[in-house]
């Protein structure tokens, strides 16, 4: 077991558990041929003044051949406090990815989303655009998205908005990589007063073929968020994926 792991390992109690942003870039396979399936878990709990347990499952199916690439990943997660449910969410993104001969890909992609961790109640998101493979570690996407927004007080918004997404991969010793993913998402109508950032870092770490640890640290930004959330948000997890 090399370095990595152990501190990893070591730092896995102390890892506070949110609603991070999907690693989609992980879960698709690009570029290679097959049928893939995984499933992952992340875990949090506490005891003493408060008894409190999160827990995150994910579920995702990738079926890549020639020319198309396609993507269908669903998350579901539950915060208790002293055995009580305080609140869970909900998580479905789905993609296709139409291989050219050219040097971009065209992209289709739909998302719906119940997170009242992140203080809304539902968004939905669909989108069109091109994907460019810049190196085989690096990843840059350019689309337009239609986004329907509900509040937790019921307040509702339309948006349609451009998507730029940066993937960017680099590797560590012994199979270890890292990963970093950044969106921005402006508003077409209000570009400097409507805009969304997010971004995510992944060290990603696997034991075996089938097994993988990531350790993830996740920002997201909203400009004009709904009513009563604030305009940043920031989370912190330990996932354990297995792959079959």
């Amino acid at each position: 077991m090399n370095k990595t792991i152990v501190i990893a390992c070591l730092l896995m109690p102390a890892i506070v558990l949110s609603q991070p942003i999907v690693n989609i870039e992980n879960l698709r396979h690009s570029g290679e041929i097959g049928e893939f399936k995984s499933v992952g878990l992340s875990l949090n709990g506490s005891r003493g003044n408060e008894d409190r347990d999160d827990f995150k499952l994910n579920l995702s199916y990738t079926k890549n051949n020639d020319n198309i690439e396609s993507l269908i990943t669903l998350s579901h997660s539950e915060r208790t406090k002293d055995d009580v449910l305080e609140d869970k969410s909900s998580f479905f993104h789905s993609r296709l990815l139409f291989k050219s001969d050219k040097s971009y890909d065209y992209e289709l992609y739909a998302q719906s989303s119940k997170n009242p961790f992140q203080s809304y109640k539902k968004r939905d998101l669909l989108g069109f655009g091109m994907r460019f493979d810049l190196t085989k570690k690096s990843k840059i996407g350019l689309s337009l998205l239609h986004e329907k927004e509900e509040s937790l007080k019921g307040i509702n918004k339309e948006t349609d908005r451009i998507n730029l997404y940066l993937y960017r991969e680099l590797e560590l010793q012994n199979d270890n990589f890292l990963s970093t993913s950044l969106f921005y998402q402006p508003s077409i109508k209000e570009l400097s007063s409507d805009y969304k950032i997010s971004a995510l870092i992944s060290l990603n770490m696997p034991l075996s073929e089938k097994i993988l640890i990531q350790i993830q640290i996740s920002t997201a930004m909203d400009n004009d968020p709904p009513d009563i959330s604030k305009k940043s948000n920031h989370s912190f997890s330990t996932n354990f994926r297995y792959v079959f």
